[in-house]
């Protein structure tokens, strides 16, 4: 039960981040039942998606990140696009979390927002150099404080909300939380380190995969409407800080706090998932993996690149539809060319995949038209 437990924060902790609060600023934009519509299409989108990418991986005897299954199953090209789409990702999503991580500190501690986003950079490369054992133990503890920390907004943010604030309705501009919520639910980087968390359970895997969206549904639909609720139309792209505005200090301690949390331990996994590109897939050094995995983000950071809502739309409305598509093609392949037999198989829905195809590449339409 630890493993499956560990297996399940990991996976929760690689899924809430950013992500979290830019959701209601872009739900804003529709309303909240087109939101809440929106949520369980893309939640079950990506369970699915994910166990098909967990079946890939057990389908295969080498471990390996998305660049090398593309290698293995679709040839040198589908590689070399899996890692140029890979890294972008990667870089603008580390990029996005350096960017708030910088404001949340700076809004509970003072100082600079530059000097918070700094200081984490330097955090979580040490973490990321320790490697998986370390963060594992790191999330577990993190995501347990997530959940008190939610129970807390439950209890601050209830008696400021209005109904009013659920009442606004606008399909123009869905593109906008298309993007913001597919960045907020994408987790399949992070399917590997699962997959060695759960050697020897592999059979438990759509079961740690279910359990993880099922928590990550409930506390995005949770914030997203005690945000709404309270701040409506006015609620800003970093929801906690509009939230702290309406409420008071204490909520922008407790929501920040939040903040921190959430996108430290996404960061930590991503950070983990770029490293092993590097190491697994291109035999870097452990230090020239870590350098190359974290060292882009801070550069682009440092060069004025800070537009929150926009890195969120960019990287879930194009660049994941992408890399969903491309695992996708990948799974296909390996059904006939896997090397070694899995714990698991999708059976006969496996052909769903083709509808996840028309629904991000519609989603990808979608983000374009409101950009």
């Amino acid at each position: 039960m630890i493993t499956l437990w560990g297996a399940v924060a990991t996976l929760v902790g690689s899924i809430i981040g950013a992500g979290i609060l830019g959701i209601p600023f872009a739900v804003a934009q529709v309303g909240f039942g087109i939101g809440v519509v929106l949520l369980i299409g893309l939640t079950l989108a990506m369970v699915i998606l994910n166990i098909i990418f967990a079946e890939l991986t057990l389908r295969t005897k080498k471990d390996h990140q998305m660049p090398g299954y593309s290698n293995m199953y679709l040839g040198k090209y589908a590689s070399i696009a899996t890692l140029i789409i890979d890294l972008i990702s990667g870089y603008v999503t580390q990029l996005a979390y350096l960017v708030v991580l910088g404001h949340v500190l700076y809004a509970v501690l003072g100082m600079s927002p530059t000097f918070w986003s700094l200081f984490m950079l330097v955090f979580v490369t040490a973490i990321v150099f320790k490697g998986i054992d370390m963060i594992k133990r790191f999330e577990t503890v993190l995501t347990i404080f997530v959940f008190l920390i939610v129970f807390v907004l439950v209890m601050l943010s209830s008696p400021h909300i209005s109904v009013l604030n659920f009442v606004h309705w606008d399909v123009q501009h869905i593109g906008i939380p298309y993007g913001v919520f597919m960045f907020a639910l994408a987790g399949h980087t992070s399917i590997p380190v699962v997959r060695r968390i759960l050697k020897g359970k592999e059979e438990k895997f759509p079961y740690v995969i279910i359990a993880a969206y099922i928590v990550v549904f409930i506390v995005y639909l949770t914030f997203m409407y005690l945000v709404l609720g309270v701040t409506g139309q006015d609620t800003t792209e970093v929801a906690t800080i509009g939230l702290g505005n309406a409420i008071g200090p204490i909520m922008v301690v407790m929501g920040n706090v939040l903040a921190l949390f959430t996108m430290t331990t996404c960061y930590l996994t991503n950070g983990l998932a770029m490293r092993r590109i590097f190491q697994h897939d291109y035999k870097k050094s452990q230090l020239q993996s870590t350098i190359s995995a974290l060292g882009v983000a801070p550069i682009l950071f440092l060069l004025g690149l800070r537009d929150f809502i926009a890195l969120l739309g960019i990287v879930g409305g194009l660049l994941l539809g992408a890399q969903s598509a491309l695992i996708i093609f990948s799974y296909w392949k390996a059904q006939k060319h896997g090397t070694r037999k899995p714990e698991f198989t999708f059976g006969p829905l496996r052909y769903i995949g083709i509808l996840l195809l028309c629904i991000f590449a519609l989603g990808a339409i979608l983000t374009l038209l409101n950009q």
